[in-house]
């Protein structure tokens, strides 16, 4: 194993707490995932510095750490040995995590423990849904006609798309009884058995209940005295769930009291007995209103309050992703599109396909400023991607919430284009990744305006983090001015105790490189002035540690107010710049301290200045350093590439 993974993983240990506060760990294809004795022990500053680590965010009970495809696996062996932990499956970390949550929390991990394994067969039946749509919508490619009336050969092979894409949905109880059995403990075929009675073709079908109350004729059953409404169950989701939860309760008990020899026969047939009976006595009717009202509540803020509502809907959709609280939304969302025929389509996936493309922008706002920040940049970018294809939590964990002005961002944004999408009822026919490529997912009239919402989207936060990043930057800019001044006056800075470079022997006309990165001509620095030569020619050098250096012997001309750039005179009369970083005269010196004031003498490698790479780079700026000689004209640059601090690097003649 790579030395670079036993490092990883003992250094995240450390930035935990230690093995003593890690109560379980697993990981995924990833992300390292651990359960924590103690979070508030957690070092996230340490931790982010880590190089294998690219983010982190607490979810679920679980400390995940995000390390990446090909490298979690590695660190996570080092490190349940170092740890002295044994291995767990996911499943087990997820039991120990939740004896960590609250009552809701619990609840809304059920429920999406329910339906996260039946997700592939909506998701299916739903695409399925869009492409019989497409087969079918009228005009969409030929005027005033559908591709099944251009061309009649294809007519059958559409019924047979729409009859496939139906049974999902059609069948929708039999698959959340499998399922939520499953989760409670109960048998899941009996489960399924359930959700099949629930929609049995004897009973009046679930969608005409309504209009069947209104005309009074819904039948029933008299069972010992009792009405109860011979109704089935189509296109619910809650009583379904709840009827599961029945039947595991007792199942369970009679696993405890039936004899072992008639446990095979009894338990079965009393387990499906009670709990049938008790869906349509009492559970069926109670969750049916629980479930009209999710749904209605839900229809009321998209159809009743418009853009408002979209615009509400699309800025609390994140905040319930750091919660893990968005779990819940699947419960109304699969109900709406069981209700398919009747609402004409879903109005939530266009607005948290909107939501989740304004957290991409944001992050690739991030990837755009970060100029000088590696990691940052290619985390942002990443995670940006991946936003647009509907995963958003390492661009929301791993950036955005990191450096928070662009999740302000990204909420603005989000909360536009979900908007937008309102205000053009923009309808989903299914569920499906929720990003651009949810194009399908859409009603085909829908399609562009979709498309545009998600545009809208992009576009304004984009906008929206840049802005704010700039004003944030300048804010703290500001902030660190003034304390800085507070320290030590109106002058410059001098640190006490600030260790020199050793003096080093030098020759007359050369400059020793004051600081090391890398270098290149002055021609190829990212600012036009420096890169015409009109203030001097040199070298500009794109650092790689935060203090630049004496160049040379001899004295300071100046030191700029702002700190970012210093004037030095040679004992043989060259006339030297450095300008640390492009436009830095914009921090007004935050992030830098003067070590030396004018006038001073200097020897060839004591340290003049100190800044914050990180602190910089994250602000917005170039940190490429420009090194020009203003007098003599003349430079002749002997060195480009990756250069140490004191290596000979420009001849001024």
């Amino acid at each position: 194993m790579e030395e670079k993974y036993v490092n990883a993983a003992q250094e995240i240990l450390d930035c935990i707490g230690g093995k003593d506060n890690v109560a379980s760990a697993a990981h995924c294809a990833t992300r390292l995932r651990l359960v924590l004795k103690d979070e508030s022990l957690i070092r996230i500053d340490e931790l982010e510095k880590i190089d294998l680590v690219k983010g982190n965010f607490n979810n679920g009970g679980q400390f995940q750490i995000i390390l990446g495809t090909g490298i979690v696996n590695k660190v996570y062996a080092e490190f349940i040995k170092i740890a002295n932990i044994t291995e767990m499956t996911k499943e087990e970390l997820k039991q120990q995590a939740a004896k960590k949550m609250n009552p809701v929390q619990k609840l809304l991990k059920t429920l999406a423990d329910v339906f996260v394994p039946i997700l592939p067969a909506l998701v299916a039946s739903g695409l399925l849904m869009g492409i019989n749509n497409i087969l079918t919508a009228q005009g969409m490619f030929v005027a005033d006609k559908s591709l099944v009336e251009a061309f009649p050969a294809i007519k059958d092979f559409a019924e047979m798309v729409n009859l496939f894409s139906n049974a999902g949905f059609t069948f929708l109880p039999v698959l959340i009884g499998f399922s939520a059995a499953k989760i409670f403990g109960a048998t899941p075929i009996l489960g399924a058995v359930i959700g099949a009675i629930m929609i049995h073709p004897d009973l009046m079908n679930g969608y005409g209940y309504g209009q069947a109350l209104l005309d009074g004729t819904v039948p029933y059953w008299n069972i010992f005295g009792l009405s109860v409404a011979k109704v089935g169950y189509q296109g619910t989701v809650l009583p379904v769930i709840a009827s599961a939860f029945c039947l595991a309760v007792v199942e369970k008990r009679l696993r405890k009291v039936v004899p072992a020899m008639l446990d095979n026969i009894v338990t079965p047939l009393l387990s499906v007995l009670i709990a049938g009976a008790m869906t349509f006595l009492f559970i069926g009717p109670v969750m049916r209103g629980v479930g009209d009202m999710m749904t209605n509540a839900v229809m009321w803020l998209f159809f009743d309050l418009g853009a408002v509502g979209g615009l509400i809907y699309g800025v609390t959709y994140p905040l319930l992703v750091i919660t893990g609280m968005h779990h819940s939304l699947v419960t109304a969302e699969t109900q709406i599109l069981a209700n398919i025929g009747t609402l004409g389509g879903s109005p939530t996936f266009a607005v948290v396909a909107a939501a989740n493309c304004a957290q991409g922008a944001a992050a690739l706002a991030v990837m755009v400023r970060s100029k000088n920040d590696p990691k940052m940049k290619s985390m942002a970018s990443a995670s940006g991607i991946s936003s647009f294809l509907g995963i958003t939590e390492p661009a929301i964990f791993g950036v955005n919430l990191k450096l928070r002005y662009p999740f302000y961002g990204a909420l603005i944004g989000g909360g536009v284009g979900a908007a937008y999408a309102t205000l053009m009822s923009v309808l989903s026919v299914s569920q499906g990744p929720c990003g651009i490529i949810g194009v399908i997912c859409i009603r085909p009239d829908c399609m562009l305006q979709f498309m545009v919402s998600m545009v809208v989207a992009i576009l304004c936060a984009f906008a929206a983090t840049m802005m704010l990043g700039t004003m944030m930057g300048k804010k703290e800019a500001k902030e660190a001015n003034v304390k800085d001044r507070e320290k030590a006056g109106s002058g410059p800075e001098k640190a006490p105790g600030a260790q020199a470079l050793p003096a080093i022997q030098t020759e007359p006309g050369y400059i020793y490189a004051p600081v090391e990165g890398k270098a290149v001509p002055h021609t190829e620095i990212p600012d036009a002035t420096f890169a015409s030569g009109m203030v001097g020619e040199g070298v500009g050098i794109l650092p790689s540690k935060g203090e630049v250096v004496a160049p040379f012997n001899g004295q300071i001309s100046a030191i700029f107010d702002t700190k970012h750039a210093i004037g030095l005179l040679s004992d043989d009369g060259v006339e030297l710049l450095i300008h640390v970083g492009i436009n830095t005269v914009e921090l007004n010196g935050a992030h830098f301290t003067a070590l030396k004031a004018s006038g001073d003498k200097i020897r060839a490698g004591e340290k003049l200045l100190q800044f914050d790479m990180a602190a910089i780079a994250a602000a917005g700026y170039d940190l490429t350093t420009a090194v020009l000689v203003a007098a003599p004209k003349k430079a002749q640059v002997l060195k480009t590439g990756d250069v140490a601090a004191l290596e000979k690097i420009i001849k001024a003649v």
